[in-house]
């Protein structure tokens, strides 16, 4: 029997080591399972995250843009203000444009006067140029005369027009 007993002794053996071996499979297999669904669980998570925090900073982003956008009784606001000063700057310039009308008026006044001043002043001497050209023709009609009296300029008289 010896045979046998052998053989009895190798068969439970080799049930003890196959059943081992398959779960030892199976548990590798679950490990490995495990390790992928764990990295997928992190990898879903950290997606999950950075989603939550990008719609987060897209809200953020829209609130930020909506407080400083203009609304429509900002730009109406605006309009008036533009159209104030749009006034005011006409105004102003309708005030400069009548201002330096007036100061041209009176630069044309004045080269007025002074061109009749200066009309006057030509004839003034125009007449003062016939006045010295008479008393030369009256000097020189003068000199040319002959004296009246030849000895007589030293009485004291003072000589022949006294």
């Amino acid at each position: 029997m010896e045979a046998g007993d052998e053989k009895q002794a190798d068969a439970p053996a080799n049930p003890g080591e196959a059943e081992p071996t398959a779960l030892e499979g199976l548990r590798a297999w679950v490990a490995q399972l495990d390790r992928k669904l764990g990295t997928r669980f992190y990898a879903l998570g950290a997606a999950t995250v950075l989603a939550l925090a990008a719609g987060i900073v897209g809200i953020v982003l829209v609130l930020g843009v909506k407080e400083d956008s203009a609304t429509n009784s900002d730009l109406d606001q605006l309009r008036e203000e533009l159209s104030g000063v749009e006034e005011s700057a006409s105004e102003a310039a309708e005030e400069e444009v009548s201002a330096l009308g007036d100061r041209v008026s009176q630069l044309e006044s004045q080269i007025q006067s002074l061109r009749s001043d200066q009309t006057s002043t030509d004839q003034e001497i125009s007449v003062l140029q016939d006045d010295i050209a008479d008393l030369r023709d009256d000097i020189s009609a003068l000199e040319s005369r002959p004296p009246a009296d030849s000895g007589g300029g030293n009485d004291g008289t003072g000589g022949a027009g006294n």
